[in-house]
């Protein structure tokens, strides 16, 4: 477990750090109004939606008043479309997407419900799109149709299909959720996970990397079920085997594959004990390798560690859904050495900090952490204090 009463020195220097980095990034007096990086001129979607998240782990939003929410939420309620799902495209607006149209807007609907869930805010309309999820075959067949030799491309949508649909459970209190997840979802990712590797889609033609990606999307709705992860051990090997020389998760490190291998490190010591003084080992390198994200300026976290020259970093794919594609995108974004921080990483370090924490103890980073399940990154094997 995370949570800790007392505010420890380094906890203190993480919110600060993180906090900084979200002031900078404010623009204007309206609540919600942020940029991501630097380089944006006007407030952003995904500023408002990181901030939100720094935020509430620093139970920051517990300190505005209902009426601030209510706007910041109202915000975030203007890119809901007509059935249901979030879409920051004018043309969207009216749009009744089928179950097959989905994929190009599951991201930033998922980005959406995890702002209002910590928000404490509900959707201002009806989730209607996902009435076709509500038959176990259909649930079962629209998993199984993902291309999972891409699972990190695939693992995201599933993540962002199981966020709307505890969504139509946690809002909207639709009974059957739950039994369409069990014997719908459930069944088809038990086929789908691997038990050499204990990642879903490396037996498909994943690789070790990008299955770990895949398999951090899959596992929050396995620990928000009560669902049994079959083959911690051999995720462990594939886990350790996913680590860098530096601690890292990525090639001079990157706060998603960072955040991504802290995530199965924290995790994979509460299942089992197999290889501890490995996973100890891993999890003290991580910590180190996290320091060095750690901005000279006191202002937020680094993209790359401070040690690396930009001959040295690696590209990190993004997987994109374009209307009428049938599979994923591969887009390379260029490192550019002026864009050094984002607010993904005022997220993703102090979070991955906190989990090694919680996996190590007395690593000085302890502190009042707050997770919200329902924004499933923050969705671990062990159940937090609820907030």
């Amino acid at each position: 477990m995370i949570y800790r009463e007392g505010e420890t020195e380094g906890y203190l220097q993480l919110k600060k750090m993180a906090l900084s980095f979200v002031e900078q990034m404010k623009v204007g007096e309206e609540p919600g109004a942020y940029k991501k990086e630097a380089c944006e001129t006007t407030p952003s979607t995904y500023g408002a939606y990181h901030a939100a998240i720094i935020l509430s782990l620093f139970n920051e939003l517990g300190k505005k008043d209902g009426q601030y929410l209510d706007l910041w939420a109202q915000r975030i309620n203007k890119l809901q479309c007509a059935n249901g799902y979030f879409s920051n495209r004018i043309e969207d607006k009216n749009r009744e997407r089928g179950i097959n149209e989905l994929d190009s807007v599951w991201h930033f609907t998922r980005g959406m419900l995890w702002t209002l869930y910590v928000l404490g805010r509900k959707p201002e309309k009806e989730l209607l799109f996902l009435d076709r999820f509500l038959n176990k075959e259909t649930m079962y067949r629209y998993v199984k149709a993902y291309d999972w030799s891409n699972s990190w491309a695939a693992g995201n949508q599933i993540c962002a299909l199981s966020t709307a649909m505890f969504a139509l459970r946690d809002f909207y209190q639709v009974p059957y959720v739950d039994d369409v997840l069990e014997y719908g979802m459930f069944p088809a990712l038990e086929e789908l996970l691997d038990d050499k590797t204990g990642y879903w889609g490396c037996q498909l033609g994943a690789d070790l990397r990008n299955g770990q990606f895949g398999t951090i999307h899959v596992l929050p709705t396995y620990f928000m079920q009560g669902w049994e992860y079959r083959f911690p051990e051999q995720s462990v090997d594939s886990t350790l085997a996913c680590q860098n020389p530096d601690g890292s998760f990525w090639p001079c490190g990157s706060d998603c594959p960072d955040f991504d291998g802290a995530y199965m490190l924290y995790n994979l010591s509460l299942l089992t004990d197999y290889r501890k003084e490995d996973m100890v080992k891993a999890a003290q390198s991580y910590l180190q390798h996290a320091k060095m994200h750690f901005s000279d300026d006191g202002v937020g976290f680094t993209i790359h560690r401070k040690d690396s020259l930009p001959t040295q970093w690696k590209s990190r794919p993004h997987f994109i859904w374009k209307d009428g594609d049938e599979k994923a995108r591969e887009e390379i974004r260029d490192e550019d050495p002026s864009r050094d921080k984002i607010m993904l990483g005022s997220w993703f370090y102090p979070q991955s900090i906190a989990l090694i924490s919680g996996m190590l103890g007395n690593t000085g980073f302890e502190g009042p952490w707050r997770l919200t399940r329902g924004c499933l990154h923050e969705c671990n094997v062990d159940e937090e204090p609820c907030f």
